[in-house]
Formats: C-alpha cells, structure tokens, sequence
C-alpha cells in the first residue's frame, strides 16, 4: 500500500504523461493496433530491460540525440555528443606519453593516430586541471567488452592535460562497427529496414573544476556512414580531418615503424552555473 504522505507530486511529470499518453493512444487507435500487436509490443520491452538494452534502444530511435541537443544548447562550448551504451566506471590512469590500447593480435591492421589538442574554458582559459576520458573501437572494428583479442579496458583510458591545456594520446583510427544485434533491438532494427552501422568515431568524456563536464564524440570525414549513422549522432563541428605522417625523422622520432596520423581537436568547457 502506498504511503500518500510520503509521495511528492511532480508537476512537471503531471503536465508531461498526459500529452504523452494521448499521443500514444492516437497512434493506437489511428492505426487500429490489435491486441496481440499490443502484447508484442510489451513483449519486447519486458526484454529490452532483461537485456539491458534501453540505452541502445533510446540511441537507435534517435531519442538520445535529441534529448543531447535540448540539454546542451550553449553554442560558445564544444557540441555535446551522447555517451552511448558502451561506456565503462574506472578505466586505467594513463600515463604520460599517453597510449590508450596495449597490443594485440589484429592490431597490425590499423593505423597509428595521435589526438591532439587544447583544453580551454569558452572565454579561451586554459584548464589546467582538466581530466580526460576517453574510449572507442579497436582497428579490427570492436570494442573490449565484444572483441575477445583485446585485453582488458583496451582502447579505454584517463588522463590529464599540460598545464597550458593542452594534450595528446596515441590510439590507433578506429573503425566503423554495428551496434550489438544480437538482441531485441537489433531484431527492431531488421524489422524495419535501418542499418546497424556506426560511423567510426572516438569518445571523449572531458571533466575540469568549475565548469560542466562535456561528454562528446568526435567523427573522420570520408567514413561511409557519416551521412548515415544508425543513432543520429554525427553533428558536423565533430568531424575532424585526419592527416597523414610520411617524414622519416619523424616517424623515428615518435618511435614508429612506418606513417601515422594526427587529428586536431580543441576542446572548449562550459563554466558552470553559479549558485
């Protein structure tokens, strides 16, 4: 039994489920959903929790983009990009020079790629201070949690910036990969007709005291699923172009066997409200 006493009423929630649910029963009725349609439907949510899919099942239907874009609309900042379903608590402390990936069978495939740039508050500040994390895919198109070649919390990793602001870790280009298929969302998306497809992309998670944490992705042009992202998410000040390292001083230098590639990517902070 519920204690009415101590039930807080939520006006907003108040306003916000009727329109909701009238929305909804429109579509019902418009489209004369039976009751085994009806059934079906909460058949695939009952398993959607079961499989701990409801991120991706949010970032599929494009939701997780759009509700992104309403919460950070602060055009001075660096765009905000969803965190997505794969994000992992306590990844390694990465020292410096900072490489996020140990090696592995299949690495030889990719590419060496250094990311690189400056920390800064909207007013041009350098924050010292700031912490990064970042995570993406591996060369052979996966990340740790699926692909059983890579150790651990590979191509996962923290770190701080210079005290100018400025940082720099070695990755490898990352690959365009399909969300997971293998569950209720995935059998969705084969229903009707979208592709599983992600363009390949680098996450980044950016903290620094006084000013709010930016969660972002940044994108490479030229990717076959720039256009097309299954979830919507690539926005075009995240698209970053790669060049390409041939100098053998260089490539020595940096300790490397062959090319590599760097990508810029200034990172601006959003100062946090005072109060």
């Amino acid at each position: 039994m519920v204690d009415s006493a101590r039930v807080v009423r939520n006006e907003r929630l108040a306003r916000i489920l009727p329109e909701a649910l009238g929305a909804l029963h429109e579509i019902i009725e418009r489209h004369r959903i039976t009751e085994r349609e009806w059934l079906a439907v909460l058949d695939f949510l009952t398993e959607v929790g079961r499989k701990d899919e409801f991120v991706l099942l949010s970032d599929v239907t494009r939701t997780s983009v759009l509700v992104d874009s309403i919460t950070h609309e602060d055009g001075a900042a660096t765009p905000s990009d969803v965190e997505g379903p794969l994000y992992r608590e306590n990844p390694p402390w990465r020292e410096k020079p900072v490489k996020i990936y140990e090696e592995y069978e299949g690495i030889e495939e990719g590419d060496v790629l250094f990311v690189r740039g400056r920390v800064t508050s909207t007013d041009g500040t350098p924050l010292g201070g700031a912490i990064l994390d970042v995570w993406q895919t591996g060369p052979t198109g996966g990340y740790d949690v699926w692909d059983e070649r890579q150790p651990d919390y590979n191509f996962r990793g923290r770190f701080g910036v210079e005290e100018d602001g400025s940082y720099e870790f070695q990755t490898m280009v990352p690959k365009p990969y399909t969300v997971p298929t293998d569950g209720p969302v995935g059998r969705l998306l084969e229903a009707i007709g979208q592709h599983p497809w992600r363009p390949a992309h680098i996450h980044f998670k950016v903290e620094a005291e006084g000013h709010e944490t930016l969660t972002t992705q940044i994108f490479f042009p030229d990717d076959p699923y720039l256009e097309n992202d299954t979830i919507g998410a690539v926005k075009p000040e995240l698209v970053r172009p790669l060049e390409r390292h041939e100098d053998e001083e260089e490539i020595s230098r940096r300790g490397l066997d062959g090319p590599f590639y760097t990508c810029d990517f200034d990172i601006k902070l959003k100062p946090a409200a005072r109060g």
